[in-house]
Formats: C-alpha cells, sequence, structure tokens
C-alpha cells in the first residue's frame, strides 16, 4: 500500500521548479501544475536544475505535470509558487475542486498572501524563501544555493502539522519552522524593494559595478527600508545570509567607498529577479511592484518615514513597466528623478 503524501506544487518558475525537482526524490509523491505548453515540455523533458557557479553539473529528474486539475491526484499539500496577484484566482479554483482544509504551502515574496489565503483556506503555511532562482527556460532552472526556507503560521495551522512539512521539505530542501515568520518576511522585503531598480537597469544584461551612483541608489533603498521596518516594529532576520541592517545602515549613511567591498560582494548575488523575469523576460506588465515597493511606502506614510529614493524608484517603475515593449532605462535617468524628489 502506498501511504506517501501528494504534494502539488502549483507553478513551474524558478521556485517551483527546484522545489519540486528537491523533493521529487524523497518519500513523497510530487506533482506540477502548469499551463499546457510548459507540462507538456516537463513530461517530455523533464527538470534540470543547477548551481549557477556550475552550470554544467545538472541534477534531471522526472515528475508529472498536469495543465488540468481533474487529472491531478488528490493533494495532501498544495504548495503555491506563483505570485500574490494571481493568488485569488488560483486560490478561488483550487478550494472549488480540493476544499478549504488541505494544507497550503504558500512561498510568496512579502505578506499580501497573508490578507488573501485565509479568506479560501484553513490551514495555510507560510514560507519565506532564503535563495535566489531563475527560469532559463522550461523545466531548467538555476539557483544560488540549495534553500533555507523558512516555514511558519499565523494561526489555523497546529505545529505538528507545520513539523510535517518541515519534515518533508528537509528531506530535499534545508527547510526550518521559523515562529518569528513576520520578521524574516519584512527582511526579506527590505532586500526585494531593489528588484524594482534592478530591472529598470535590467541588470542582469547591463553590469553596474563601476557606475557609483547606481551603488547610492541601491543602498539608499534598502536603508530606506530598514528605517520603515524600524518604525513599523519589525526586527531584522538574518536567514540565509540576508545582509544585515548594520551593514545597510553603514552601506546608507557612510561614504561609498568605505562599504564599496561587501557592496561588491553582494551586487554579485543578484541574478535576474522575479519582477525582471515578469517585466523583461516575459515580456509582462504585470509585477510584484506594488506588493513590495508598494506596501512599504504606504508603511512608510503609515509611521511618518521619509523615502524620497524609494517613491522616486516606484513612481518610475509605473510609469516604464506599461510600456510594451520595456525598455531599461539609464541610471543617469534614475538619478535626475530621484534628486527632483529629494
Amino acid at each position: 500500500m502506498n501511504n506517501k503524501k501528494n504534494y502539488l506544487v502549483f507553478g513551474a518558475g524558478a521556485i517551483g521548479t527546484t522545489v519540486a525537482a528537491w523533493l521529487n526524490d524523497t518519500d513523497v509523491n510530487v506533482s506540477l501544475f502548469d499551463k499546457k505548453e510548459v507540462s507538456d515540455h516537463i513530461n517530455q523533458q523533464g527538470l534540470e536544475v543547477y548551481h549557477g557557479d556550475e552550470p554544467d553539473k545538472r541534477y534531471k529528474t522526472h515528475v508529472k505535470a498536469y495543465s488540468n486539475l481533474e487529472a491531478v491526484p488528490t493533494p495532501d499539500v498544495i504548495v503555491l509558487c506563483i505570485k500574490n496577484y494571481s493568488l485569488d484566482v488560483v486560490s478561488a479554483i483550487l478550494v472549488e475542486k480540493f476544499g478549504k482544509d488541505t494544507i497550503i504551502v504558500a512561498l510568496q515574496n512579502g505578506v499580501q498572501n497573508q490578507a488573501i489565503l485565509p479568506k479560501y483556506f484553513n490551514k495555510v503555511i507560510y514560507g519565506i524563501v532564503c535563495y535566489n532562482a531563475w527560469v532559463d527556460a522550461p523545466g531548467i532552472v538555476g539557483y544560488q544555493k540549495k534553500g533555507p526556507i523558512a516555514l511558519g503560521q499565523i494561526g489555523g495551522v497546529s505545529d505538528s502539522e507545520v513539523n510535517s512539512v518541515v519534515v518533508d521539505f528537509n528531506k530535499g530542501v534545508e527547510s526550518l519552522n521559523y515562529p518569528k515568520l513576520n520578521d524574516a518576511a519584512h527582511s526579506k522585503i527590505v532586500i526585494n524593494l531593489t528588484n524594482s531598480l534592478t530591472t529598470l537597469v535590467a541588470l542582469h544584461e547591463n553590469d553596474q559595478s563601476k557606475s557609483k551612483d547606481f551603488q547610492k541608489l541601491l543602498t539608499s533603498m534598502t536603508y530606506e527600508g530598514i528605517k520603515v521596518m524600524k518604525a513599523a516594529g519589525y526586527k531584522e532576520s538574518k536567514l540565509g545570509g540576508m545582509p544585515g541592517w548594520l551593514l545597510i545602515t553603514a552601506a546608507g549613511v557612510l561614504p561609498g567607498f568605505v562599504t564599496r567591498k561587501p557592496y561588491l560582494k553582494n551586487l554579485k548575488k543578484m541574478v535576474v529577479s522575479s519582477m525582471a523575469q515578469d517585466i523583461i523576460v516575459n515580456g509582462g506588465s504585470t509585477s510584484e511592484l506594488d506588493s513590495i515597493n508598494g506596501y512599504v511606502l504606504a508603511m512608510a506614510k503609515k509611521y511618518g518615514v521619509k523615502t524620497p529614493v524609494n517613491d522616486a524608484i516606484y513612481q518610475i517603475c509605473q510609469d516604464e513597466f506599461v510600456k510594451s515593449p520595456f525598455k531599461p532605462v539609464t541610471v543617469d535617468y534614475i538619478w535626475e528623478k530621484v534628486n527632483i524628489r529629494k
């Protein structure tokens, strides 16, 4: 008798593909769901994931992929690897098919999912993904490091249910039950603020390591973000090697040459972001701009924190992301707009 739990990974993007691949050789049954062309490709070619430092060393595995929910084995756990802006529509479909009591593992950036998912599901485990990954092609994904994923809950799920999922995840990727979930989520939001800037200049295609103005913009964004988080009462989390708040603060207030070395080290870690994937790679106009940057700016207004750099960059993104096709802007252009705001 097969008593393995059924895990449905919904969304075969960078995070969904890596999670599905890493869980597939454990003692759970893994299925993937995505649109037909993606699921057909995965069924034919399988999954390939690789460490960014070793692109020729591929981990290959075969996961059954679906594009029709009627054919999916009834899941014990659904891992939602989609963006916040898709959650309402997808959740309505999933709850109608599988019910409100299926355990949901939500792996979105930001905290908007905490307002959306409880409307549909009774048992939601939230996850903070502390690694970068990118899609080369359907089923082919690179990553910078394998985990960790911090999992936790804000009510509705028992500790034993959270721990059971943590145990399952740990067999494939480093994971932990993290009680300070919202501190971790907001610490990551600070880092995710820069996705807007790196998308605007298409950092994955245009090296900005020599630009001192780009350094000032990037470090100012995160420094302003920390001031907002502190005003709101959130504490620092250093999960997954996220840059510490002391270092970010130093980079925001000290001359650039003083923090140049750690800045360049962290700059090298910036691959194509999820926002750049949406806007540049996929050619869309919908992104996480509002659920990340807009969310922080709303908090800044609430707590009276001035964020001129983030204000300016958010406005530029609103203007540029709707253009089709999107064309990267220059650092000089952004710098001019920021100085007008100041």
